[in-house]
């Protein structure tokens, strides 16, 4: 495992893309192909990103955002725990728009076809809110696979105080220390062609 970056102090605000582990079925072969997540990049089991010592690294009183799939919600509760993190609130709900985002477009699903993405916000202490004015629905378009919108970055440093750490990280953004094993990765490219 990448060693976790540490500070004096520790990271006052942690935002987390989790590369969550599962499997999607279709009627025929079993799996449905190029629609997982491991087909664009490494996933990680409940155990190995539980044992991650995020606890180590965070700050007294720390705000941690964490983007979670609907077939995960028990999952991310129990990782928030296992980061010492206790659930407070979905902070941002992603429409993952077309037409400059007005519109959702329609994703994958089994049960209803998926049109948002949620992004969760745990507490460790009492971290300061900044701003009470920072909006919770985020209409963007999508950009390649598990890609975030880039509008995260801005409403976080507006919600909470750094320094600031990303796990799993793909892009380096200035005032943010980037941990992954995909760190850079969007470097260079602009909105709407993540990688």
């Amino acid at each position: 495992m990448i060693p976790l970056p540490k500070i004096d102090g520790g990271f006052r605000t942690i935002l987390a893309d989790p590369p969550w582990s599962f499997k999607t079925y279709s009627n025929r072969s079993g799996t449905t192909p190029h629609r997982g997540a491991h087909e664009h990049y490494v996933v990680a089991s409940f155990d190995d990103m539980a044992a991650i010592p995020v606890g180590s690294v965070s700050a007294k009183d720390c705000a941690l955002f964490m983007w979670v799939v609907d077939s995960h919600f028990d999952e991310a509760l129990a990782l928030g725990k296992a980061w010492q993190f206790e659930f407070k609130t979905c902070a941002f709900v992603w429409f993952k728009g077309r037409n400059e985002g007005v519109v959702p477009k329609v994703g994958m699903g089994y049960w209803t076809r998926k049109q948002t993405e949620q992004c969760w916000l745990f507490t460790r202490g009492k971290p300061p809110r900044i701003s009470k004015g920072v909006e919770q629905a985020i209409f963007c378009g999508r950009g390649r696979h598990s890609a975030k919108p880039d509008e995260q970055y801005e409403r976080i440093e507006a919600l909470t105080g750094g320094p600031y750490l990303e796990l799993f990280s793909r892009l380096s953004r200035p005032g943010w220390t980037a941990w992954g094993n995909q760190t850079g990765l969007r470097d260079g490219l602009f909105d709407g062609e993540a990688a």
